[in-house]
């Protein structure tokens, strides 16, 4: 920002000539914009025996208007001066400079008038469409993101990577690196692009079905989901204790039915993610046993997109933006977390205490985390074996993650 405003000065001050026509070979060129991000445009009055002539459109970030007068035939002759005013949330600025044309072609900036630098608008953003699993907690950033901080339009609608994949109006998708590894065998083109949540799982189990230690899960029932990053956090945990999910039987459940599995007793215990397993331990309460372990594993829900969609410069400027807005989203998550729960309650119809009890399994670290090419190596030899297929090498699944798009939302904040 101090750079932008520092150009815009100059600008003004008539230290360096900006906003000249290009191929203004005749009376009358157009004086171009100054391409000035989070700062007023500057408008520099052109030469010639008229006044006014229409100031170049405003470019990327500065979108307010400017008008400057017109540049004149070959020679100096006095010019008025033009202004340019710009808004952005309602504060305006304006900047005036004098000066006298010169040859054929643009405008030069002369000696100043007066400057009030003013902030600056910003071209309106491509509208965004976005898919994630809107029943779970870790898709409300996402949620607060498009509807708080980004200010063009984004929707986020029911459907993850597989909707954005299958439909070419779909510009972003989340899920978890689970179903990262497998769309991306048959979508070489899918791209990892952020991190929008983290989460922690658990595994309750119930004391009367006989647990009372990790290793009291062999032989027994467990319900998930098969194949979903809960079911690969079974095995993780069950390896703890040389145990695999092969030692278990994994019983097919959605997160509405899994509390009631544990509660019937069909099933010595349950694994999701939140808030579906806190739900399982309210119902049967003192019975109730947990088995975490943080260093484990812990779900990371990745913003994709494809490599084609990112190879668009305007949709790409638009994620960029986006992704910014995520990460102020991803803040008030953290430091601001009543001023977020509210939302979340209302988009999951989710009972607020409820929420407050499983708000410490997450966590929203404004990054793409850095260890996310590990985990897939490591992850992707269980979703080749639930497949069939051979597990893929770290040469062949690093194109899969593209950090630049948060590198180019962080250096613009």
């Amino acid at each position: 920002m101090r750079n932008s405003n520092a150009l815009l000065i100059a600008c003004a001050l008539g230290l360096i000539a900006c906003g000249q026509g290009s191929n203004n070979t005749s009376q009358g060129g157009t004086a171009g914009a100054n391409v000035v991000s989070g700062a007023g445009t500057s408008a520099i009055a052109g030469g010639g025996t008229g006044n006014g002539g229409a100031g170049g459109a405003p470019n990327m970030s500065a979108a307010g208007t400017s008008t400057g007068g017109t540049a004149g035939a070959a020679g100096s002759s006095s010019g008025s001066s033009g202004s340019g005013v710009s808004e952005s949330a309602g504060s305006a600025g304006t900047s005036t400079a004098a000066g006298t044309g010169g040859a054929a072609g643009g405008a030069t900036a002369g000696t100043a008038g007066s400057a009030t630098a003013g902030t600056g608008g910003t071209t309106p953003l491509p509208p965004l469409k976005i898919t994630s699993d809107t029943a779970s907690i870790e898709f409300t950033p996402l949620l607060v993101a498009a509807e708080n901080f980004y200010s063009g339009t984004a929707t986020v609608g029911s459907g993850g990577i597989v909707t954005m994949l299958s439909d070419t109006s779909v510009d972003l998708g989340s899920n978890a690196e689970t179903q990262s590894l497998r769309q991306s065998v048959d979508h070489p083109n899918l791209r990892i692009i952020f991190t929008v949540t983290e989460t922690f799982y658990r595994i309750v189990a119930s004391r009367s079905a006989g647990v009372s230690k990790l290793a009291d899960l062999k032989g027994k029932s467990i319900a998930t989901i098969p194949n979903t990053s809960a079911a690969y956090y079974v095995d993780k945990m069950l390896r703890t204790v040389s145990l695999t999910d092969k030692d278990v039987t994994i019983r097919s459940a959605s997160a509405d039915t899994i509390p009631n599995l544990l509660a019937n007793g069909t099933v010595a215990a349950v694994t999701l993610w939140e808030p579906s397993p806190q739900v399982a331990m309210d119902r049967i309460g003192a019975d109730a046993i947990e088995f975490q372990d943080r260093s484990v594993y812990r779900e990371i829900v990745s913003l994709h997109s494809t490599a084609e969609t990112l190879a668009n410069p305007e949709k790409r400027r638009g994620i960029v933006a986006f992704v910014r807005s995520l990460i102020q989203a991803q803040k008030q998550f953290r430091e601001q977390p009543d001023t977020v729960k509210p939302r979340v309650v209302k988009a999951l119809n989710m009972d607020a205490a409820l929420l407050d009890k499983v708000w410490h399994n997450e966590q929203w670290l404004g990054t793409l985390v850095p260890d996310i090419l590990d985990v897939l190596v490591e992850e992707d030899v269980w979703v080749a074996a639930q497949t069939g297929r051979t597990a893929r090498t770290r040469t062949q699944l690093t194109p899969l993650i593209d950090d630049s798009i948060m590198k180019e939302a962080l250096a613009g904040m």
